[in-house]
């Protein structure tokens, strides 16, 4: 599973990290596959064929180099099929099974032909092996480890407490049976943090799982100016705005159909992508009682493709969370980049996501909404959820930071944390006494994800209020940073588009006085909410409580009870 591609990245040294950005312009052109998604089969993952593979790769390093690419590609491939198979089968444990073993599979074929490479770049033909790969490569391949049994064991627990929690029954007895999982999580997570030589948990995984350039304590600047700044907006922007109508979600032809209609006119570099999209039917469609509820876009590197999975029940969900697939689709449809070398950069792939949410707006209130109001209304939702993205992304990195920390914590303790951390974000007034972090996926099974959300929507919302003075600009940066490939470092993307630094406190309180001026405005003429309903029957804030799985490319979703 998606776990361990992240561990066995983990376990390749910091080489891996230095890399260059990808140069700028907007995308490079090169052969994808013509092969529709219902062709894709799904064979499995031959652990003894790649290890033979492996065998006669480093007899031939630099010949059968290619090979090896592609090979990667596959078995990566395959992984993502089994996954995607289990997500169209709420419950189904066969399926879940199925994906498990996909993804113990795949950790071990890529272990092996981790170490194959190391091998070989140490051996006689290193040197023309490593005139191959990309610069900066070979020297974290060649200082790879293979895994040991303790590794092995700890990512297949990990894996088994990540399906257990897929699988609990939402009954009255579930809050607390996923508090005992994540918990269980917590002190593995711990332990192999302790193994890498890193003080925390967090630490470990900002930087080996994401590759982050900022740490855990340098995101204190920026939870300061949103509990004092941002967390208020945001509380008026739902407090402020009319219910949507929850239509369902409209057919996949029609849904594709009006997006297709519009992307081009956010500029006719999105159409090659777009109809790629529908000529292969890389989608996959449909509500809560279809499919596990999540949203994400997976590579399909053996075919130069990627796949889009989305479940809504509502046409504004369906309609808003598409285009922010569409975004990661978009991105991953032109990077060529082999999968072996592909780098989970969050904070870059969720601004590639996000910054096309906010320049579709205006299309997506023409699609939705009839009178001004209405258009209103679509305008604070959308500005509410980005708002949404970095309160809460702030507020749960807080509460991961929290419980790595505190190996002492019961159930109890952390449904006591998250009320706590709501009363300081000034969040209090929108929830009632009930818990509802568990129903956030990404804290299982991506940890200390969720701050990228936070960082790329102030670039997102940077980019948005561009747009307000100089449409064109704001394209042609977005545009720009679509077209970064995952090795593009946050601060590289940032400072050569003049976005906001997330760890900057002026240049986060500037962003938070323009956002401030612009959205309370459209605050005002929308309708206020006569009564909000959450949990317990008080109010609640939608948006914070997602459940997206949050892939390489993770989007979130509004939940209520």
């Amino acid at each position: 599973m998606m776990n361990h591609i992240r561990k066995l990245l983990a376990l390749l040294l910091s080489a891996l990290l230095l890399l260059t950005p990808a140069s700028a312009g907007y995308y490079e052109a090169f052969r994808h596959s013509e092969v529709p998604f219902d062709q894709m089969v799904y064979t499995g993952i031959d652990v003894d064929a790649v290890s033979a593979f492996c065998d006669r790769f480093m007899q031939e390093p630099a010949a059968l180099y290619p090979d090896l690419l592609a090979l990667y590609d596959e078995i990566y491939t395959q992984n993502e099929l089994a996954y995607i198979t289990m997500c169209q089968r709420p419950g189904d444990e066969a399926a879940a099974d199925e994906a498990g073993r996909a993804g113990d599979a795949f950790a071990d074929a890529s272990d092996r032909i981790y170490s194959a490479l190391s091998e070989a770049l140490s051996g006689s033909d290193g040197v023309a092996l490593a005139a191959l790969m990309p610069e900066g490569q070979s020297e974290g391949f060649t200082n790879y480890a293979p895994l040991s049994d303790e590794d092995s064991a700890s990512m297949s627990a990990e894996d088994e407490l990540i399906r257990r929690y897929y699988l609990l029954p939402e009954d009255e007895d579930y809050a607390d049976a996923a508090g005992e999982v994540y918990l269980r999580l917590a002190s593995l997570r711990r332990t192999e943090a302790e193994r890498a030589g890193f003080d925390s948990y967090p630490e470990y995984a900002y930087y080996t799982l994401y590759g982050r350039e900022y740490e855990p304590a340098d995101m204190r600047a920026l939870q300061r100016v949103v509990k004092d700044q941002l967390a208020p907006l945001l509380v008026r922007c739902y407090e402020s705005s009319a219910a949507l109508p929850d239509d369902a979600p409209p057919a996949d032809e029609e849904l594709l159909g009006n997006i297709a209609a519009r992307i081009g006119e956010i500029s006719p570099e999105l159409n090659e992508a777009m109809e790629y999209l529908l000529r292969n039917r890389l989608y996959r469609f449909g509500t809560g009682e279809e499919l596990l509820d999540m949203g994400y876009t997976a590579a399909l590197p053996a075919y130069r493709a990627a796949f889009i999975f989305n479940c809504a029940d509502t046409a504004f969900r369906a309609y808003k969370d598409t285009v922010h697939e569409f975004g990661h689709f978009n991105a991953a449809y032109h990077d060529p980049t082999p999968m072996l070398y592909q780098l989970d950069n969050s904070d870059v792939a969720e601004i590639q996501s996000q910054g096309l949410e906010l320049l579709f707006l205006p299309f997506l209130q023409d699609i939705l909404a009839d009178s001004e109001q209405e258009h209103s209304a679509v305008a604070v939702t959308v500005l509410g959820e980005m708002l949404d993205s970095i309160v809460s992304g702030c507020l749960y990195d807080e509460f991961e930071q929290t419980v790595y920390a505190s190996p002492e914590l019961t159930v109890d303790g952390l449904h006591a944390l998250e009320q706590k951390l709501l009363k300081e974000y000034k969040l209090t007034a929108l929830f009632g006494t009930e818990p509802g972090w568990f129903y956030i996926n990404h804290l299982f099974d991506r940890p200390c994800y969720y701050i990228s959300y936070a960082t790329s929507a102030l670039a997102s919302l940077d980019i948005w209020l561009m747009s307000l003075h100089d449409r064109d600009a704001a394209v042609d940066t977005y545009l720009k940073i679509s077209a970064a490939r995952t090795d593009a470092w946050l601060f590289d993307v940032l400072y050569d588009n003049g976005l906001c630094d997330p760890t900057d406190r002026n240049d986060l309180k500037r962003l938070a006085s323009e956002l401030t001026r612009e959205i309370d405005p459209t605050v005002g003429r929308a309708t206020p909410r006569a009564v909000w309903y959450g949990v317990g029957g008080v109010a609640i804030l939608g948006a914070i409580l997602v459940f997206r799985r949050g892939r390489s490319s993770a989007n979130a979703e509004s939940f209520e009870e």
